[in-house]
């Protein structure tokens, strides 16, 4: 009989090095450690839809002391025959680290660590916030400890840090303690106090102020300081385990200009690869077009950390959000449909947030939910491997090198949402990017250099478009988009409809995939699209229930191809790939 030990370390010499992430994992909440009846149902229904996902992650209680960390973490360590035996990883998620905006006296709670006052971060004021310091030799010195708890008694075969890593939650802030504004200080160059540096910060008379953007700069590097204490234990259990980090929003900037430092503190001076995953918002399909603002973020979030990452890589493992799930929150399909539509926006994996142990459901319906992604698997996977050698081709909203010394620190603009519903290819800025457009918030970013580099691009106008475009405005955009590109821009559909369009430009500009999202209740009806530039001759189409691509016929051929579909139902999607 192999044992426990031998097993996990198995599962990670497997599953850790090079590329080998998984693709699929399924995340359960920590109430499912303490259902021991539970779980081997959810074991067993795996077995019956192999392929279903690659690794669970479970997760535990929120600040515990260690020793009570090692008994819960026990909980779940036991069910490793289980998920070997389905062939599943067995992964880990920290569920909090700094805090998540929580009520939170710092006096602790039975079973939970206390930390002294000077380990928790410092408001605009001066007083005490719920939030611990990431930059505190306590704080650090603790999340040590507690990655080397969870990693010698589990031994996962990933281990993530959640997105409650992070300076801020809906507005700008950050720790504004002694310790922080010293190493503000020697990072910027400066001699803040308190006061002086949250007035220019937050003085909303200030249209442009550069300490924002250090502030950013230097929180990210808060951030990278947190982070490098996972790697240390990694590195002391001697444990080769996958780490990554759960991002927020990738254009709300205030709590980080970007996350290359955490990721690099993750991979530590091995270089290996680590992970990201983009997410947040869309936690049930009531408003079902929301998927689209989310994952115009994720988008931004992918594009930012393609080739910026460690020597390793990043994986970018999109965060399908249901917490905390209900079964009215999302059907399977919906999360399936969500969830292509992350892989075609950047991604090239997935988590998916679904067994709800705090409100438990039939097996029957997880049975259900496994069968509809083994379905859907084939589709992704070629969807994946597109994107993993492409960028996100189309037009995109030109940011102003001053968008992180303004107020609020955020990068979003609604424009990008109008624009992406109305069945205009939108992206973020990439080397893939044909042409341009420039928005009121783009004009208020701008610094004095961005006049001229602007006016280099090509620049199409927007005025007039709104959230819902006539049919003549939006036959005008494309042609303009036509005009300014040669023609070559990627995809064009004529018919006026609410479509997310999404096409995959490989280096070199050639054009690989076409995703298509239906983003209406209605039909709708036939669509003729327009390939440029395709990668070859030879069409296919597959959507989430296809087995495998089915060709479809095109028209034309060298620079210009064109693909007739007979229609698209309400909130279908599927993806046009272009093989030689």
């Amino acid at each position: 009989m192999v044992s426990m030990v031998e097993s996990a370390e198995k599962s990670n010499r497997c599953g850790s090095g090079g590329n080998a992430w998984p693709f699929i994992s399924i995340r359960h909440p920590m109430s499912v450690n303490e259902r021991a009846d539970e779980f081997p149902l959810l074991a067993e229904a795996h077995r019956r839809h192999p392929g279903a996902c690659d690794e669970f992650w479970f997760a535990t209680g929120s600040r515990k002391t260690i020793p009570d960390l090692e008994r819960e973490v026990a909980t779940f360590a036991r069910y490793r025959g289980l998920c070997d035996g389905a062939g599943i990883g067995l992964g880990y998620q920290q569920g909090m680290t700094l805090g998540h905006g929580e009520k939170h006296d710092g006096k602790g709670r039975p079973g939970e660590q206390v930390f002294s006052d000077d380990a928790w971060q410092r408001g605009r004021d001066g007083c005490r916030i719920p939030f611990l310091c990431p930059r505190s030799p306590e704080v650090l010195a603790y999340e040590r400890e507690y990655a080397k708890a969870v990693m010698r008694v589990a031994r996962p075969t990933s281990f993530w840090i959640d997105d409650d890593l992070r300076l801020g939650v809906c507005k700008p802030e950050g720790c504004f303690c002694g310790r922080c504004l010293a190493a503000f200080n020697e990072f910027s160059g400066g001699s803040w106090t308190r006061e002086a540096l949250v007035a220019r910060l937050f003085d909303a008379e200030s249209a442009h102020e550069p300490v924002r953007a250090q502030w950013s700069a230097f929180n990210a590097g808060s951030l990278a300081v947190y982070a490098a204490e996972v790697r240390k234990a990694a590195d002391e259990t001697g444990l080769d385990c996958r780490l990554g980090y759960q991002a927020v929003w990738a254009d709300r900037t205030y709590t980080a200009d970007g996350y290359g430092p955490l990721l690099a503190a993750l991979s530590g001076a091995g270089g290996a690869r680590v992970g990201i995953r983009p997410g947040a918002g869309f936690y049930n399909e009531g408003e079902p077009r929301c998927m689209v603002r989310k994952c115009l973020s994720v988008a931004r979030e992918a594009e930012r950390v393609r080739g910026a990452g460690p020597a390793g890589g990043v994986a970018v493992c999109y965060e399908e959000e249901t917490y905390p799930r209900h079964m009215l929150h999302k059907t399977p399909g919906a999360i399936v449909k969500e969830c292509a539509l992350a892989l075609a926006s950047g991604c090239d994996s997935l988590s998916i947030y679904w067994f709800p142990a705090e409100s438990p459901l039939p097996v029957e319906e997880y049975d259900r939910f496994l069968g509809t992604l083994v379905r859907a698997r084939p589709y992704f996977t070629r969807l994946a491997e597109s994107t993993r050698r492409t960028r996100l081709g189309g037009v995109a909203r030109y940011v102003g090198s001053a968008a992180g010394e303004t107020p609020d620190f955020d990068l979003y603009d609604e424009t990008d949402f109008d624009l992406a519903c109305a069945g205009i290819p939108v992206t973020v800025a990439n080397p893939a990017v044909s042409a341009w457009y420039a928005t009121d918030k783009t004009r208020r970013e701008m610094a004095a250099s961005d006049g001229a580099a602007l006016a280099a691009l090509p620049v199409a106008d927007i005025g007039g478009m709104g959230r819902f475009p006539t049919a003549a405005r939006r036959a005008k955009l494309l042609d303009d988009l036509d005009s300014l590109t040669g023609g070559a821009f990627p995809v064009r559909v004529d018919a006026c409809r609410a479509l997310r369009i999404l096409p995959r430009v490989l280096p070199g500009g050639r054009l690989d995939s076409v995703t298509l999202l239906n983003l209406s209740i209605g039909d709708t009806g036939p669509l003729s699209v327009r390939l440029r530039n395709p990668a070859g001759g030879v069409v296919s189409w597959q959507g989430p229930g296809d087995a495998a691509p089915v060709p479809v016929a095109a028209r034309g051929g060298g620079g210009e191809m064109s693909v007739a579909l007979d229609n698209l139902g309400p909130w279908e999607i599927g993806t046009l790939f272009i093989a030689r």
